[in-house]
This record gives C-alpha cells, sequence and structure tokens, in this order.
C-alpha cells in the first residue's frame, strides 16, 4: 500500500452504518478500487461520527471510489448524514 485515505461521516444509527459498512459486496468495491479497510472508530466528542482508515494503494482509484455512484448509494442506505466531514488521502507514508 502505497498510503491511507481516512473518513469521518456522522451517521444516524451506528449499528445500520456497521451493517451497510461491513456488506462484502461494498467491501469488493472497496477492494477494487485498491482501499483496504484497517480501523473503524467512534470519533471520541460525537458517538454518531464514525473515522474509518483504509490502506490505499492508488490516489485516483480512491478518489473514484469516493465519488462512486456505489459508495453514494451505500452511503443513503447506511443512514449517512450530508456529506463526511472530511475525506483525506495521504498518499505517500513518509519513513523516518
Amino acid at each position: 500500500m502505497t498510503g491511507v485515505m481516512l473518513v469521518k461521516q456522522k451517521v444516524t444509527n451506528i449499528e445500520q452504518w456497521s451493517t451497510v459498512f461491513n456488506d462484502p459486496e461494498l467491501d469488493a468495491v472497496r477492494r477494487r478500487h485498491g482501499l483496504v479497510v484497517t480501523g473503524t472508530y467512534l470519533d471520541g466528542n460525537d458517538p454518531d461520527t464514525v473515522i474509518v482508515v483504509m490502506d490505499m494503494e492508488n490516489l485516483g482509484a480512491a478518489q473514484r471510489f469516493a465519488a462512486s455512484p456505489e459508495l453514494a448509494s451505500a452511503r443513503e442506505r447506511a443512514g449517512a448524514i450530508g456529506s463526511p466531514d472530511g475525506v483525506w488521502f495521504g498518499p505517500q507514508r513518509v519513513r523516518g
């Protein structure tokens, strides 16, 4: 993996979001875009906000996933509230 993609999203219900997020079909779409989930967290200040960390193979593919109709549909089914609070792409790991 060359970097990471981080997403912070407010949701209506964590259980509903988790069910959709963990669907094998959505995971297959993520993986086709070179993304592998390495962690999901609740925001320490807002338990209705999730933070997703994914290893990323390719910046362009990750950006296409972020804008994909498959993700938009999944976000709607998952009860996402509005657009993500942020999507960050760290395309290169710093060694040091």
